[in-house]
């Protein structure tokens, strides 16, 4: 059971059981809406909570890394998503637009919790999310079972077998930044002058597209634990 020490602990609807087995891995997810409260009123209606939801300014945990969360389709009778020891991020911002420095950072150093406090190898299995065409679905995205099934690391939602979403869209330089940048224990960055992470540091924003919060529903995992 573990909690992270940096996050501001908010339940929502729950856990949707225990893992089940699988090596460890962290899910990417992006809310595709501009504020956190918006996200955890859809969480709420829909009973899809991930672990964590972060965003420029905090760290916020809806569920213990020990048990499961709900933020991934399980349709019935397809193997286990949520349940294959899958931890989950939701990054408040867009899949097609660029994701704020700030809480990318936030997102970086709560990967290094993860992977240090559940033994997560820093790697993308199944190769970076692909980002947006012209903020839009790429397509061809490696949604391969075998790998989610046996390989620990970083996944984006669109790299999750039975699942439709094309998120978290990280360009090339988000999906270095993620898995590069460190931090000590009061969150600053301590390897400022990494390529990637000195790339990412002054990056301008760019406005997402204005638009509801759009979670799917997770019906099969929804409610008492399986």
């Amino acid at each position: 059971m573990a909690k992270c020490p940096f996050a501001e602990q908010m339940p929502i609807s729950g856990t949707s059981g225990s893992f089940i087995g699988g090596p460890y891995k962290i899910v990417h997810h992006t809310t595709e809406g501009s504020g956190a409260q918006a996200a955890f009123d859809a969480f709420r209606t829909k009973k899809a909570d991930p672990h964590f939801t972060v965003d420029a300014v905090k760290i916020y945990q809806h569920i213990d890394t020990g048990t499961a969360a709900r933020a991934l389709r399980h349709p019935a009778g397809t193997p286990e998503t949520n349940r294959d020891s899958a931890l989950q991020i939701e990054l408040v911002g867009f899949a097609g637009a660029n994701k704020n420095p700030r809480a990318l950072a936030n997102v970086a150093r709560l990967c290094r919790w993860l992977e240090a406090t559940h033994a997560i190898p820093r790697q993308w299995p199944a190769g970076p999310p692909k980002p947006g065409v012209n903020g839009r679905d790429p397509g061809g995205h490696v949604r391969d079972q075998a790998i989610f099934d046996k390989q620990g690391g970083h996944y984006g939602h669109s790299q999750v077998p039975n699942n439709s979403h094309w998120d978290p869209g990280y360009s090339a330089l988000e999906s270095a930044y993620v898995l590069a940048a460190e931090f000590d224990q009061k969150g600053r960055c301590t390897n400022p002058d990494h390529p990637a992470v000195n790339a990412l540091a002054d990056r301008p924003l760019a406005a997402g597209p204005e638009q509801p919060v759009v979670i799917e529903d997770h019906n099969d995992d929804a409610g008492e634990p399986e």
